[in-house]
């Protein structure tokens, strides 16, 4: 079995990061400021092996262990994420919207597939 991995990020709307987030700004017109919204991120679509090693640039070190998937924000490694997204330069965006969100008091959660 194959496992792909996102994150998904929940968090408190706030007009400052719609341009982060998951719609185009018209659908978050009527959205009331603290309203919570989520978002899914990366979507790492090439396996097992690549999942696993993105699982841990947010301490999740067993991705199929359930007991880890809600991500501690202060286990996020920042720099091992930068170093990830120069190789795989398509999360790059992922990443940005990630640190963006961070800051603005959403929670990460790991979530494997497959």
């Amino acid at each position: 079995m194959v496992m792909y991995a996102e994150i998904i990020a929940i968090g408190p709307f706030s007009r400052d990061i719609v341009g982060f987030l998951e719609y185009p700004k018209p659908y978050y017109e009527n959205t009331r400021e603290g309203a919570i919204v989520n978002l899914t991120l990366f979507g790492i679509v090439e396996g097992t092996a690549l999942s696993t090693q993105f699982a841990k640039i947010f301490g999740v070190m067993d991705p199929w262990d359930f007991n880890q998937h809600q991500i501690n924000g202060h286990a996020i490694d920042f720099e091992a994420l930068h170093d990830f997204v120069k190789t795989y330069k398509e999360y790059e965006k992922d990443a940005k919207k990630l640190e963006v969100l961070s800051k603005h008091g959403f929670e990460f959660h790991f979530a494997p597939n497959g």
